[in-house]
């Protein structure tokens, strides 16, 4: 236990800095990266991806090369596709620099429902539609 004042802000500014360190490697991890994670962890590959969360193959390619980074729905399709927890989801979309998913959001909640259900893609879509709520593919070209 620190015997003084300035011990204990020497302590607190050591520990803030040790905190900083660990938030730089976190974002070090590009949203490519974790992808490629996610898929070998979920036994998935490349082109199975990309069906499951109907990305088009060109794009799905650029996406896993590095040389762009998906919008937030296709990266909620994608940890429908792959049936992520919500934490991974939320990694998912950090380090995709999307916001997270908030439950007060009634369109998130939704997808925070479906998520916690492990509901398809598909499902989920059918959940939205019947809230009414955006789809997950309405912001495509």
């Amino acid at each position: 236990m620190p015997d003084t004042t300035s011990e204990l802000f020497h302590g607190l500014k050591s520990w803030e800095s040790g905190r900083k360190l660990l938030n730089q490697e976190e974002t070090v991890s590009t949203c490519s990266q974790v992808l490629l994670e996610l898929l070998e962890k979920a036994g998935l590959s490349a082109p199975e991806w990309m069906t499951a969360a109907d990305v088009s193959k060109s794009y799905g390619y650029q996406i896993l090369r590095g040389e762009r980074v998906p919008g937030r729905d296709i990266l909620l399709r994608t940890a429908l596709a792959l049936g992520l927890s919500l934490k991974e989801t939320q990694r998912l979309l950090a380090v995709g620099g999307c916001g997270a998913l908030y439950p007060r959001v009634r369109r998130d909640a939704a997808v925070i429902f479906a998520l916690n259900q492990k509901m398809s893609l598909l499902q989920a879509e059918e959940l939205l539609s019947s809230l009414p709520e955006r789809s997950l593919y309405a912001g495509e070209h």
